[in-house]
């Protein structure tokens, strides 16, 4: 930005002295088009230099995240097409190999939509679970599906899983237990996941294949 400003600003003077030889009531008009010139420049040079900081602290984040749900050295985001459409996913590399597959996937909840996050293994076995934002969920009772305690009984889950009320779901079957009194919001964490499922097996077979 100073370097800019240091080669307009010859510029600027000339024209400035030109128009205070010929026309002193033009002087002030000038010297204002000329302040919201630069003004315009600066505030766009900020907004490039903010807008890397921001992607750049996104970027961070959502390492952070996915490193919470599969430890790999590094994180490949991947373009995929599926029979669901063109999807985007995160390849979780660890000395060189492919180890996982990450999927942000969305589904509508009792108050609004819940977005999570879901890590499986190349057998398309789920490794981990995490809730991006269930915030329009009603408190008490629809967020508890934030809760670890909750989700972390997908780990290890395979396949179509379904949502069993009351306590008495069975881990072998692919069943979760919904949270008491949510059983909205714990479907809709589950279609999900679901999603997320359908994505990998699909995307894994071309990982394999390739």
């Amino acid at each position: 930005m100073k370097k800019l400003l240091n080669k307009i600003k010859p510029i600027l003077d000339k024209v400035v002295a030109f128009y205070k030889k010929t026309n002193d009531v033009a002087t002030p008009t000038l010297v204002l088009a000329v302040i919201c010139i630069v003004v315009t420049l600066a505030l766009s040079s900020t907004n490039l230099l903010t807008a890397g900081k921001i992607e750049a602290l996104t970027i961070e984040t959502k390492n952070k995240a996915m490193s919470k749900l599969i430890e790999a050295d590094e994180y490949h985001e991947l373009p995929a097409k599926t029979s669901y459409g063109d999807v985007t996913y995160n390849a979780a590399i660890k000395d060189g190999d492919t180890i996982g597959c990450i999927f942000v996937t969305e589904a509508n909840g009792y108050g609004g939509t819940i977005s999570v996050m879901t890590a499986v293994d190349m057998d398309c076995n789920i490794i981990a679970v995490e809730i991006l934002a269930a915030s329009d969920e009603t408190p008490g009772l629809g967020q508890n599906v934030t809760k670890s305690d909750w989700y972390a009984q997908f780990s290890g889950l395979k396949g179509d899983i379904t949502v069993i009320k009351g306590g008495s779901a069975n881990h072998d079957n692919n069943e979760i237990n919904a949270v008491t009194g949510a059983t909205i919001s714990s479907k809709a964490v589950t279609t999900a996941v679901n999603q997320a499922l359908d994505y990998a097996q699909e995307v894994i077979v071309k990982e394999d294949e390739s």
